[in-house]
């Protein structure tokens, strides 16, 4: 019975630990999204709203994008974007699931927002199946001008078909570091240090291609409103 007890305790520590190690202390759930109705929508702010939807497969509903809203269109900066309204995050962590779809080219990527200003200030990180100088890192624009953060050897990701990828984002502006996981949470698949923009918007989209998402987490110790 001893014994017994003794492996509860330990089973109950270890889940505690775990969960500490997942979320710093202070951090609490600020938003929380679903995408189980049209109403979700209102949440956002779209560069092509006409791009975004809210569709369901089997009774599970996710937020898509259809992708390039001109397929001729070349530009050095995201084209889908979708900015979650009125809050604005220092430190936080953002979980969300993503399941990029295949361009003609069978491209697929994604990408997430943060400390976004305005639409000439920002960092984005995106995930992409191939990586050279224009594709799949953590980048700044600055004055609307894209400027690389990491290199150009890091690996790409293997998306999958017809399969939901866990995200996970984390800002920490007191050591100015980001780290961007995919699936596996313990090793990011990106990391740098910068020191130039701190606090503003967050959110998720793609340059051209289509994608899902669903299950949008964010916690943080506070949260600004810009209303």
């Amino acid at each position: 019975m001893k014994s017994f007890s003794s492996l509860a305790l330990l089973i109950t520590l270890f889940y505690q630990v775990s969960l500490s190690q997942k979320l710093p202390e202070g951090y609490i759930l600020q938003y929380q999204q679903g995408f189980n109705g049209g109403h979700a929508l209102s949440d956002f702010m779209f560069d092509h709203p006409a791009s975004w939807g809210i569709f369901s497969v089997s009774g599970n509903y996710y937020l898509q994008c259809t992708g390039a809203t001109d397929s001729t269109a070349k530009t050095t900066l995201p084209a889908n974007i979708a900015i979650l309204k009125n809050k604005i995050f220092g430190d936080f962590i953002l979980e969300v699931n993503v399941m990029p779809e295949a361009d003609s080219n069978g491209f697929r990527e994604t990408c997430l927002f943060l400390g976004m200003k305005d639409q000439t200030m920002y960092y984005y990180i995106q995930l992409a199946s191939r990586c050279d100088s224009g594709n799949h890192g953590i980048f700044m624009v600055k004055d609307s001008i894209v400027s690389r953060l990491t290199g150009a050897s890091e690996q790409p990701v293997s998306w999958k078909d017809t399969r939901w990828h866990k995200l996970r984002l984390e800002r920490n502006i007191v050591k100015r570091t980001i780290r961007i996981f995919v699936d596996d949470m313990t090793h990011p698949a990106l990391q740098i240090k910068d020191y130039e923009l701190v606090m503003g918007m967050v959110g998720f989209g793609s340059f051209s291609s289509p994608v899902r998402f669903d299950n949008l987490k964010i916690w943080a110790p506070t949260v600004i409103s810009n209303e």
